[in-house]
């Protein structure tokens, strides 16, 4: 695992363009629990969509909702799960760009791939930074 700024999740949630998983592991400054997210974006009825699942075993990840407001979203109820409570205030954070708070509060770690398009990165610069050249353009 990579640790990365914080900053690298925003093209993740803001990007408007197919996104089929981007894999990610956030842990607490303060407690030093952690949870492995996946997160997926997709165009439905002109609106774009983020998908939030997490790890319940090792790379097997099941549904918490959608991202939306500041909440985790599943079937017209608010997600209140410790793992989508902590993903949604991290997300919240990234949206608004509190970058700074975030990188004291938690640290997130990439699992080598690209955060936006899922391809394995093979650059320095890129696993620093969790993106790949491509990806960090757009």
């Amino acid at each position: 695992m990579h640790q990365i700024s914080s900053k690298a999740l925003h093209k993740v949630i803001t990007r408007q363009s197919k996104n089929n998983g981007s894999e990610f592991t956030i842990r607490s400054s303060k407690s030093g629990k952690d949870f492995t997210y996946k997160i997926s974006r997709s165009l439905y009825n002109d609106k774009w969509y983020t998908h939030v699942y997490v790890e319940t075993n090792y790379l097997s990840f099941t549904k918490l909702g959608h991202y939306s407001g500041g909440k985790i979203w599943s079937k017209g109820s608010i997600v209140s799960t410790q793992s989508a409570l902590g993903i949604a205030f991290i997300l919240e954070k990234v949206e608004s760009e509190n970058f700074e708070l975030l990188d004291k509060i938690c640290q997130v770690f990439h699992l080598g791939n690209c955060l936006v398009c899922g391809k394995v990165l093979t650059d320095a610069n890129s696993i620093e930074i969790g993106l790949g050249p491509h990806c960090r353009t757009k």
